[in-house]
């Protein structure tokens, strides 16, 4: 993970991990097609491109919309800052979210290794507002999206998922 923790009380460290029976290639396909993700991945509403980068994929960018368990929208444009095939995927955030992340891929006992982080502050001014008390709510909210989106990957790949893990 680059640079510090957003420094505020709407300020957020995830860590998701999973690990899929699938090869890292296949893993790293689906991750690196952003416009696909919308068909796999449950809570994502939208994700249209709005910028290619450059033949590496650097300086791509996407808007994306997410609807939580509980049924609130965030909305946050990404745009990749590093990519190194089938191993790193980081990235900026800007909107409702604004931070870093990044997805590792790595080879775990046969299986591909996923591990997704996140140091984002949430910029709309409810979350800020409420964060302090709902932060167990915005966290239970993020975990689930993961697991959902680690439950839909396998899926689309037809493969199983194992060892789904979500810390904040």
């Amino acid at each position: 993970m680059t640079g510090g923790e957003p420094a505020s009380s709407a300020a957020f460290n995830f860590c998701s991990s999973w690990q899929l029976d699938a090869p890292r290639p296949a893993v790293w396909e689906a991750l690196a097609d952003l416009p696909t993700w919308q068909q796999w991945w449950p809570g994502l509403e939208e994700m249209t491109p709005t910028r290619q980068g450059d033949a590496d994929g650097i300086g791509r960018k996407a808007s994306s919309c997410w609807r939580g368990p509980i049924g609130y929208q965030v909305r946050f444009t990404v745009e990749a800052t590093e990519m190194v095939e089938q191993e790193l995927l980081r990235g900026r955030a800007e909107g409702d979210l604004s931070g870093q992340g990044s997805w590792h891929l790595s080879d775990v006992e046969g299986w591909t290794g996923i591990r997704l982080q996140w140091a984002v502050g949430a910029t709309r001014k409810w979350m800020e507002f409420l964060a302090p008390v709902a932060r167990p709510v915005f966290v239970h909210g993020h975990d689930y999206l993961m697991e959902q989106g680690a439950n839909g990957l396998a899926s689309h790949l037809g493969v199983e998922m194992r060892d789904f893990r979500a810390t904040s």
